[in-house]
């Protein structure tokens, strides 16, 4: 009876330790759903375009079609799995040495052909042609297009776990959370939210259910094109004059030609030099824009650029 107990007590002991080597899951502030452990394959995510997609085992070979999700695959520790990127894919530095396969939305399907990998990492952008072809190549073609920080996050957590990184993309997400939650504080304590126009290139935008609109609700800003018809709904120069913007913040068009538009020598954010300049390609522009792990960054430089009172640089 004694040996018997002692056999069950060995595998209680077995089975517990083998289920604190799983994932398990906790949450950010936010509802983030964070993952430990390794990875029980095989895994089944469902990516951002809705599809369910089954991955076997633990993949060894990465291509990333956007320059956030080479960016994500550094931040988690797996940049050695990538094997394909893009040339748009300039950060980190690493990124460099791994073979580009050309732009993210006309990717050169030879190249990543040579390549075999298991998983390709792509942004909306690729057309559902490329996506067939290369799943008939044998890879699993992963949507990632978050609309959100909250996405972002929930992307970064998906990467983890389909590479078997689930804490190290967990440290990255609540590394994140614990500074976007500064950000969000200190803009809660502003009494008078001001009003902001993003000018993303000939008077495009970031309307509702876009990442840039969702950073500008948490930073307490009121977005001009809140109530535009689409994601990335161009504006007129009558109806930016009319919407009054204390403050234009421009990713891609140079100030002196915003100046020469006739008419904005009228708004408040021309008037009162209240105009902010990203230049296209810079450093400080894609962290404004790409939705990848520097994204918290990119939403501390959009504080300091529309409070800068408030956030100091």
């Amino acid at each position: 009876m004694k040996s018997i107990l002692a056999i069950l007590v060995a595998l209680t002991l077995v089975v517990t330790f083998t289920g604190c080597q799983q994932s398990s899951t906790t949450k950010t502030a936010t509802g983030v759903q964070t993952k430990s452990g390794s990875t029980t394959y095989p895994l089944t995510i469902t990516d951002d375009s809705g599809t369910s997609i089954t991955i076997d085992k633990e993949p060894q070979k990465i291509v990333s079609l956007s320059p956030s999700d080479t960016e994500i695959i550094f931040a988690i520790g797996e940049g050695s799995k990538l094997v394909g990127r893009t040339d748009y894919c300039d950060y980190p530095e690493e990124a460099s040495a791994v073979t580009s396969i050309g732009s993210f939305s006309s990717p050169n399907l030879e190249k990543i052909i040579e390549l075999a990998p298991d998983i390709v990492m792509s942004s909306d952008f690729v057309s559902d042609e490329m996506s067939q072809q290369l799943k008939a190549i044998g890879a699993q073609v992963i949507v990632v297009n978050p609309t959100s920080i909250d996405g972002v996050m929930n992307n970064i957590v998906m990467a983890g776990e389909i590479s078997n990184a689930n804490d190290k993309a967990k440290e990255v997400v609540e590394g994140m959370e614990k500074q976007r939650q500064e950000l969000i504080a200190k803009a809660e304590t502003i009494k008078e939210p001001k009003s902001v126009f993003i000018d993303i290139g000939k008077f495009y935008t970031a309307g509702p259910g876009s990442m840039l609109d969702s950073m500008l609700t948490d930073l307490n800003a009121k977005n001009i094109a809140a109530d535009a018809t689409s994601q990335w709904a161009q504006l007129s120069t009558e109806a930016i004059i009319a919407a009054n913007p204390d403050v234009y913040i421009s990713l891609y068009t140079k100030p002196d030609v915003i100046k020469a538009t006739p008419g904005f020598d009228k708004i408040n954010a021309i008037a009162n030099n209240n105009l902010v300049y990203f230049e296209y390609l810079t450093p400080e522009s894609d962290m404004v824009q790409r939705p990848g792990p520097r994204i918290i960054e990119g939403m501390a430089l959009l504080a300091q650029s529309i409070y800068p009172n408030v956030f100091s640089k």
